[in-house]
């Protein structure tokens, strides 16, 4: 889903060289891979680059003038992070900026009056106020290769909404879920943790509904920030998400 006052996809995103990929934990090495190929085939330079902070999106006025930015991740307690200021100076320089997934989800729901665009769930949560706290989308992560050590708070909303909406909980144990998840901070909150404090606090049978996603083979593919993510790049270059 794509803010309705700004979609995606416009004419002028069709006119730049490139897109600028900001972008740190919610993508995998192996989505890079494949995003990078699908921008190749469509004649567009995807330009990775680590997770944004302050300062960074002024330098691509200079050194990118007419690429797309796109916003995943950035620093929050690391480094100082993006401000609205800048992202206010890069919009009146006529670059376009759309922001997805974390950091970006963030920025584009407080800049959205700007001209700034947002997509995915992440986004749409923040927008409606159903989330409200930046540390929903926090995690722990390998600095090196920027794989998530922890489950951020957003992916087990997501993870949470969708097995209620399937039947497989009610919406009191999804909530006990919930609570139990929030209350271990973020750069605990590892998926063996999050199970055993799940087994504490919730019935076998939910249990036995959650467990199987904390599963390395599984994870991914409720990784919401992840989902997002991919999203906004494939609508950055005009595919069909």
């Amino acid at each position: 889903m794509t803010d309705s006052s700004t979609p995606a996809g416009t004419a002028d995103e069709a006119a730049t060289t490139g897109i600028v990929l900001f972008t740190g934990p919610s993508l995998r090495p192996e989505d890079l891979t494949a995003l990078s190929a699908l921008a190749a085939t469509a004649g567009r330079e995807l330009r990775l680059e680590a997770p944004v902070r302050r300062h960074d999106l002024l330098d691509l006025v200079e050194s990118a003038p007419h690429h797309h930015i796109v916003m995943l991740d950035g620093e929050f307690g690391q480094r100082l992070s993006v401000s609205i200021t800048e992202v206010r100076a890069v919009l009146a320089a006529g670059q376009s900026l759309a922001g997805a997934s974390s950091m970006g989800a963030l920025r584009a729901v407080e800049c959205r009056t700007l001209g700034m665009t947002g997509s995915g769930w992440v986004f749409e949560q923040y927008l409606s106020g159903a989330i409200e706290s930046d540390g929903d989308v926090a995690l722990l992560y390998d600095p090196q290769d920027y794989l998530p050590v922890t489950v951020p708070l957003v992916n087990v909303r997501w993870l949470l909404a969708e097995k209620q909406r399937q039947g497989l909980l009610t919406a009191d144990v999804g909530a006990t879920a919930l609570r139990t998840a929030h209350a271990v901070h973020f750069r605990d909150r590892r998926p063996s943790l999050l199970l055993r404090q799940w087994r504490r606090e919730l019935p076998t049978a939910a249990v036995e509904v959650l467990e199987p996603e904390l599963a390395p083979e599984r994870r991914d593919s409720w990784d919401r920030k992840r989902l997002d993510g991919i999203e906004a790049v494939r609508s950055a270059l005009g595919l069909d998400t």
